[in-house]
């Protein structure tokens, strides 16, 4: 397995390409997997690359791309239903450039994964869904909740999910994936953050670890999670 950098284009006022990083595997036939960022971040983060390096260990090619503001630099993401025609795009380019066509695993960190599962909501095909910490309301705000287009959701969803996560709670969430037309499998890290970062005294076992390691350590639950999905 070898990764490299390419630039994938688009169509934007203003960015006509955005940075990627493919993670090849040679000869395989399993699904592919787009991968998109938080709002905040970028393709580089330490957990986003750790999901994509556990995903090409178990033979998925992989790709993750930032979205036109990451490419930009800006901190401040737009509205999620704005990111997603410029994902749409990013899907044909990466398939164009692995020469992979049929439906591809899509996902992300947060704010990727909500903008992922809008375009499925609208009409993307995919095989399914695998979300990184979805952001089920804004810290806080449990009252704002980021599922109206659940219902129209047609593919299997993965979500991985800290106990800890500001962004919703194991409970709620638990209540809302109800809404999800498809098979949903929801993987509980105990004591995880939104980036499933687990620190010493929230451990189970006292064992901090950082987000890389509990990603990587999901491995088996990703494996089998695919293992059911229809190519």
């Amino acid at each position: 397995m070898s990764v490299r950098s390419v630039h994938l284009p688009l169509e934007d006022p203003a960015v006509d390409s955005v940075t990627a990083a493919i993670h090849d595997v040679p000869r395989s036939r399993a699904l592919p997997v787009l991968l998109a960022p938080g709002a905040g971040g970028d393709l580089d983060g330490p957990g986003l690359t750790a999901l994509a390096e556990t995903l090409a260990g178990l033979g998925h090619p992989v790709v993750r791309v930032n979205l036109p503001h990451h490419e930009l630099g800006r901190r401040s993401a737009p509205r999620a239903e704005r990111s997603v025609a410029p994902l749409r795009q990013l899907l044909h380019a990466a398939k164009e450039e692995l020469g992979r066509s049929g439906n591809w695993i899509l996902g992300g960190k947060s704010y990727g994964g909500r903008v992922a599962s809008l375009a499925v909501a609208g009409g993307v095909d995919a095989a399914g869904l695998l979300f990184y910490g979805y952001p089920l309301h804004p810290p806080g705000r449990p009252e704002k909740l980021r599922v109206d287009h659940w219902p129209d959701i047609g593919v299997p969803c993965l979500f991985l999910h800290g106990t800890r996560d500001p962004f919703g709670e194991v409970e709620l969430l638990e209540r809302q994936v109800r809404k999800l037309p498809r098979r949903v499998t929801l993987h509980v890290v105990e004591g995880g953050d939104h980036s499933l970062r687990v620190t010493g005294r929230a451990s189970p076992d006292g064992t901090p670890r950082s987000e890389a390691d509990s990603v990587a350590a999901l491995a088996e639950p990703i494996r089998a999670w695919i293992g059911t999905l229809e190519p």
